[in-house]
């Protein structure tokens, strides 16, 4: 799953001044002001994200990749549903709680009358192929969930997933949409500073 954050070029704000740099210099400011801005932006969208979800070590910076050219940047968000285990979650009383939003609150995993558990969902017979940061190879794997059986039948067992990092970040309400008007001022500031300086090599 992916996303993509655009940023486009609005010199109508500096238009005056550059419409006075060659073509080259042209060309070099605002690459340099798009590629800058991207930047700034992806650290504000890892922020805003990081302060918005209870997810921890979600990884939001790195999972955005950066393109620029000198008319446009994009930012690429690329990840998987993450695991609801790796957000805020309870285990008290006799029902498991989960809560995405910082905002939120603990809310009761029960669908269908059937109650998620937390538990290791692996293979009872599945071990390592190969030595790993979680174990040696041939010693057996364990996979701790937030889990839910299937049906009123409970025959299988369904790991409990929430968005994905891309929709995290790509949310107008909560993320992208709080960013965006920073962006955009960031954006023609850089386009400025990076003007002045040619400007100032120039006289």
């Amino acid at each position: 799953m992916s996303k993509l954050i655009a940023i486009g070029v609005d010199a109508s704000g500096v238009n005056a001044v550059f419409k006075r740099l060659e073509s080259k210099e042209q060309t070099k400011a605002l690459r340099s002001a798009l590629n800058l801005t991207a930047n700034q932006a992806r650290t504000k969208l890892s922020g805003q994200a990081q302060n918005t979800y209870t997810v921890k070590n979600a990884g939001f910076k790195k999972s955005m990749r950066i393109s620029a050219t000198s008319k446009y940047a994009v930012i690429r968000a690329e990840g998987a549903p993450l695991p609801l285990k790796d957000f805020k979650v309870s285990t008290r009383g006799n029902v498991v709680r989960a809560q995405v939003l910082k905002r939120g609150r603990l809310k009761p995993l029960v669908k269908d009358e059937i109650k998620a558990f937390v538990n290791n969902i692996a293979n009872k017979h599945q071990v390592r192929k190969k030595d790993s940061k979680k174990g040696k190879a041939g010693s057996r794997v364990r996979h701790i969930a937030v889990a839910q059986r299937e049906g009123k039948e409970r025959l299988g067992i369904e790991a409990k997933f929430s968005n994905s990092t891309p929709v995290m970040l790509g949310s107008e309400k909560r993320v992208y949409g709080v960013v965006e008007p920073e962006i955009g001022k960031d954006l023609q500031d850089n386009l400025r500073m990076f003007i002045d300086k040619v400007m100032e090599r120039n006289v």
